[in-house]
């Protein structure tokens, strides 16, 4: 298992520590989320200088959200510090527009960006996903939901969030549709309950989530890892967790979760 460090989830620690804790619970890359202050450049040097490979960037921007004309500048500029970071897949979340009327209405908005942001990025030799995202009001979740983009956009892929599908379906039967897509994953943990409880938001599924630490929820993520061939053992996989509790540091978090995740490899 290639795991790789989700650098949001050190939330505003500083670059060298995040780097420095996903070398000491061994993992193998690195996933830059945003530029976390610094430039491209400066995190492509630092993870040089410590051999940890980049092996995604994720863009963070919300021009086309929130309705602004030049959002695809921000792509652009996005892409160009996927370029310069060296990272081979580029990931653009399609979070729900702040002006949503629908979720058909999202996707068809969604498509027609993701294809124009195609060309680019293949030009540039980087390999655009999205995910599904696991808010109430997401529009791309489900499968099918995935499937009505990637019919409309080849070459289009997937970064699989199997928590994120979790919020809308089963992630096994999800995961056995969309697999010839998936490029990296991201694997996460929730608490769930049948009914309101406090810290618990709802879900497409009627359902209410509140985040855990991977290995201390209610997702059998196990079962999926299970399901995996030898090429998508291959790939990298982000623990998108950190210790909600607020006892644990990062490092300590990690490691619990580094060793959670490699035990999976025994079945």
């Amino acid at each position: 298992m290639r795991i790789c460090m989700m650098s949001l989830m050190m939330g505003d620690s500083p670059v060298e520590e995040i780097v420095s804790v996903a070398q000491a619970c061994g993992m193998e890359a690195i996933d830059w989320i945003g530029l976390h202050g610094r430039t491209a450049k400066e995190l492509k040097n630092l993870c040089d200088d410590r051999g940890l490979p980049i092996a995604a960037h994720t863009m963070i921007k919300w021009g086309f959200i929130n309705g602004d004309p030049a959002y695809f500048d921000e792509f652009k500029a996005s892409l160009d510090d996927a370029v310069t970071l060296g990272a081979p897949v580029l990931m653009l979340p399609p979070f729900a527009r702040a002006a949503q009327t629908g979720f058909a209405d999202d996707r068809k908005h969604y498509a027609e960006y993701f294809a124009r942001a195609y060309e680019l990025a293949h030009s540039a030799g980087v390999t655009l996903t999205l995910e599904s995202t696991g808010y109430h009001n997401s529009p791309i979740t489900t499968a099918d939901e995935c499937l009505e983009i990637l019919d409309q956009v080849p070459g289009l892929k997937i970064t699989f969030d199997q928590g994120n599908v979790a919020t809308a379906e089963d992630p096994v039967q999800a995961f056995q549709r969309l697999r010839k897509y998936v490029v990296h994953f991201h694997v996460k943990d929730w608490k769930v309950s049948d009914v309101p409880r406090e810290g618990y938001t709802p879900k497409r599924c009627g359902k209410y989530y509140a985040d855990a630490t991977i290995g201390e929820g209610d997702m059998d993520i196990r079962s999926l890892w299970r399901l995996t061939n030898a090429r998508e053992r291959s790939l990298c996989v982000n623990p998108e967790t950190r210790d909600y509790s607020g006892k644990r540091t990062h490092l300590e978090t990690f490691k619990k979760v580094c060793a959670e995740m490699k035990s999976w490899e025994n079945d």
